[in-house]
């Protein structure tokens, strides 16, 4: 008698269950865990990146510690890696750039550098700097990366950086 009570208690509960928690697998499903809803740049197989890190800079101890180029190749990007400013005129006089990541000890001197026609976003990296040199720093560009610890944030960085411009762009053309 007890098992046909246990059966039928069994029975019950798989009969008053909702259909969607019999599904196989879907209750693992959760919206927002492990995938990354956000927008993602227009094409990351076209935009050129220009990383400028002159040796003895903290930039270049974070390319060399982390494979930034290597990343963000991978990632879909066409980096440069340049050390020199020669090496920085010849790449900037060469082809236009989409975004170029040197820095922020290094911005005011290479924002002068830039041609004046489509000139590139400019993502500096801030090392040990203060908070005031960091706020003024966010007035001039578009985003400032903190010390990166993991070659992600760059890469992060730099699609906010593309996608922030891709919006302006849409803007642009629907305002004007």
């Amino acid at each position: 008698m007890p098992t046909r009570t246990f059966v039928a208690a069994v029975l019950l509960v798989f009969v008053s269950l909702p259909v969607g928690l019999l599904a196989c697998g879907d209750k693992f499903l959760v919206p927002g865990r492990g995938v990354r809803f956000r927008d993602r740049p227009v094409n990351r197989e076209a935009a050129a990146v220009l990383l400028y890190a002159p040796p003895g800079s903290r930039l270049n101890g974070t390319v060399q510690a982390q494979p930034v180029e290597a990343g963000l190749r991978t990632a879909g990007y066409r980096p440069t890696l340049v050390t020199s400013e020669s090496e920085l005129d010849t790449a900037l006089h060469g082809r236009a750039w989409d975004v170029v990541v040197l820095d922020l000890a290094h911005g005011p001197a290479i924002l002068r550098r830039l041609p004046a026609v489509r000139a590139p976003d400019v993502l500096p990296v801030a090392y040990g700097a203060s908070k005031a040199a960091r706020g003024e720093a966010r007035q001039h560009y578009r985003r400032v990366v903190d010390a990166p610890t993991k070659q992600r944030a760059i890469i992060r960085a730099v699609d906010d950086v593309l996608a922030e411009r891709a919006r302006a762009r849409s803007t642009d053309r629907i305002g004007g």
